[in-house]
């Protein structure tokens, strides 16, 4: 089931880790002795590290997400402390908020939804970067995700049929956005884009749909939004589900 993570660490001394050295933290705790290291679509997604506010001067906060419908590979409560880059951290606490995605995909209809995204998000598309609020891209990796995710036949997976009818019923409502640049890991910055957007489908979508469309926004809230969420970007929150919020 996926499962949010708010990790509080205490480095050994002050520290700014950058975004390579947070997937490497994250890699190690959720692809130790997994198939999936080498896989193109992770199971998993991280927010950019942040400040303590109870620690500020030193400890940092690492949020992330499991999304495996099965337990993480590690055991992250018992590891006392972990490495970002070459510095040892402390781990103060973890606090965890679970879902199934069973109850994800349960519930009524929805019609409209808020996103908000708090790390800069993009998405990769024939080769080349893509800096839009498209709903059509932002639900999709969303889909993408959730259909990684399940088991082959699985009765949760979104087939093409009902993605498609969803895919033309999406639109743009509002949105307040911004720009903004962010380490890439790669050797260079980022651009994507930070703020709210709100969704929401076509009067007279058929219900299907529409459970469809509240199932992926409050999948959104684990598994983050557009491309290179396992460094960090397209760090994402609902209005439909809390999960990842500070």
């Amino acid at each position: 089931m996926p499962v949010a993570l708010t990790l509080r660490l205490r480095p050994s001394r002050p520290w700014r880790p950058d975004t390579k050295q947070v997937h490497g933290l994250a890699s190690a705790l959720f692809l130790k002795g997994s198939a999936d290291h080498d896989a193109q679509e992770k199971r998993f997604a991280i927010w950019p590290v942040a400040a303590d506010p109870d620690d500020p001067y030193v400890g940092l906060v690492l949020r992330c997400a499991w999304l495996r419908d099965a337990l993480p590979p590690s055991d992250i409560e018992r590891t006392g402390r972990l490495r970002l880059g070459s510095v040892p951290c402390d781990l103060v606490s973890v606090d965890r908020q679970t879902a199934s995605y069973a109850e994800l995909a349960a519930g009524r209809p929805q019609d409209q939804a808020t996103l908000t995204f708090w790390s800069p998000t993009y998405f990769s598309r024939n080769g080349g970067d893509v800096v839009l609020p498209d709903p059509r891209l932002i639900v999709g990796s969303h889909r993408r995700r959730w259909n990684h995710a399940q088991d082959p036949g699985s009765v949760l997976l979104i087939d093409d049929d009902l993605w498609q009818r969803l895919h033309r019923a999406l639109r743009l409502s509002a949105f307040d956005l911004k720009t903004m640049e962010m380490d890439s890991g790669r050797g260079h910055p980022q651009t994507g884009f930070v703020g709210t957007v709100t969704l929401r489908v076509e009067p007279g979508t058929p219900t299907d749909v529409r459970v469809t469309f509240r199932t992926l926004v409050r999948f959104a809230s684990y598994a983050g939004t557009g491309a290179q969420t396992t460094h960090g970007f397209g760090a994402t929150t609902s209005d439909l589900d809390g999960a990842g919020r500070g």
